[in-house]
């Protein structure tokens, strides 16, 4: 006898599975975020002084209205009248 086979190599095939290989690939995606800016204007109090002066003439008596030259406004008085009147209120002071 000889070393052969007496029946033929058969193949059969089964039905075919599916194997997934799954490769990712990275896909950007613009994610916007909507932001809201409020500009809030506020009053806020802060001090400021200011300063109003009210300037009046005054009458003098008849001596002392005959001593000056007849200005009756402090704008206009001379030297002379000026320095008059820084005298007296000195004196008035001192009193």
């Amino acid at each position: 006898m000889s070393c052969k086979p007496f029946c033929p190599t058969v193949r059969v095939y089964d039905p075919p599975r599916t194997v997934i290989n799954d490769v990712f690939h990275p896909q950007i995606v613009e994610v916007v975020h909507q932001i809201n800016v409020v500009t809030r204007h506020h009053c806020v109090p802060v001090e400021k002084h200011l300063y109003q002066y009210c300037y009046h003439d005054e009458t003098q008596g008849q001596e002392e209205h005959n001593s000056r030259s007849g200005h009756s406004r402090s704008g206009n008085r001379s030297r002379n009248e000026r320095s008059y009147i820084s005298k007296l209120k000195k004196t008035q002071k001192k009193k």
